[in-house]
């Protein structure tokens, strides 16, 4: 079986290029610093959906079972969790007949921080997407929700993320159907430094700012919200999904930063997202399923 890292980290970059193996990844990522407070946001690229994703009567995924604590470890779920102690796979289950495993690991797209990675099988090939960070940043608040949807051709899964740090904020929303293939999604971005905020879908930019116009991440992340309040609905709408706010903490004080669906608990799989600590924001996380 072939084995591919697909990464979504920050502004969720999605590739069909080679990544380096984890293993090659590790003994580099020991010899890395991991400490620092920065964190650069890396371009967003696209691939789009595979003949099978436009395929309804593709058949369902009946290879064997995938053991995601031999490969991750076995992770815990809990409040303010220290991430370096509770590395490993957090949950196991399915979306239609796809098995699917959610894990806290080490980030690869970004040293020194840790993310949620979803793994799957798909055509034969295993799949990791690394949705984060979550931790391992000063001043860093971000929130990943993983969410069961309903629908009329069965279920799919909602990814949801919402998150500032360093002056910049972003918020993402992927859609995947029953086979786990990614059919929809939009990506919110904006900064300090341009406070207007640029808008993707299905990997065409939909609306970008004419203009740069410096701000506060205050006016930032409003900003932001105000362009997911105008584009979200056209996404979540069709499927009867309401959203609430996610608070993070930011500057030293809570407020809102964005969106997760606000839905039946049953059909939450997993919350992950950075404590809201007032002492050391970015060192700890929260893992609710």
């Amino acid at each position: 079986m072939k084995r591919i890292l697909v990464i979504i980290s920050l502004v969720f970059a999605l590739s069909a290029c080679d990544f380096e193996s984890r293993s090659d990844f590790e003994a580099k990522f020991n010899k890395q610093e991991q400490n620092s407070d920065d964190v650069t946001m890396p371009k967003i690229t696209y691939v789009a959906a595979s003949d099978d994703d436009k395929n309804p009567s593709q058949s369902e995924d009946t290879s064997d079972k995938i053991d995601f604590e031999e490969y991750y470890g076995k992770g815990n779920s809990g409040m303010s969790l220290d991430p370096s102690k509770n590395l490993g796979n957090v949950v196991d289950t399915k979306i239609g007949n796809t098995q699917i495993g959610i894990s806290l690991m080490q980030s690869v797209q970004i040293p020194g921080g840790y993310s949620t990675y979803l793994s799957y099988n798909r055509n034969d090939e295993f799949v990791e997407r690394e949705f984060g960070p979550i931790a391992g940043f000063v001043g860093l608040s971000s929130t990943v929700a993983y969410d069961v949807i309903d629908s009329e051709s069965g279920q799919m899964l909602l990814v949801s993320l919402v998150g500032q740090s360093n002056g910049d904020t972003y918020s993402a929303y992927y859609l995947f159907n029953k086979f786990m293939g990614l059919i929809d999604y939009l990506v919110f971005r904006n900064s300090i430094d341009n406070i207007n905020p640029t808008v993707e879908r299905l990997g065409e930019i939909v609306e970008a700012p004419e203009a740069e116009l410096p701000g506060t991440i205050d006016q930032a992340i409003k900003a932001r919200i105000d362009k997911e309040n105008n584009h979200l609905p056209s996404l979540l709408d069709v499927y009867g999904i309401k959203t609430r706010p996610v608070v993070g903490r930011v500057d030293g004080k809570d407020m809102d930063i964005g969106y997760i669906p606000d839905i039946k608990m049953e059909n939450r799989i997993l919350l992950a997202r950075t404590t809201n600590d007032p002492i050391d924001q970015g060192s700890r996380i929260d893992l609710e399923k």
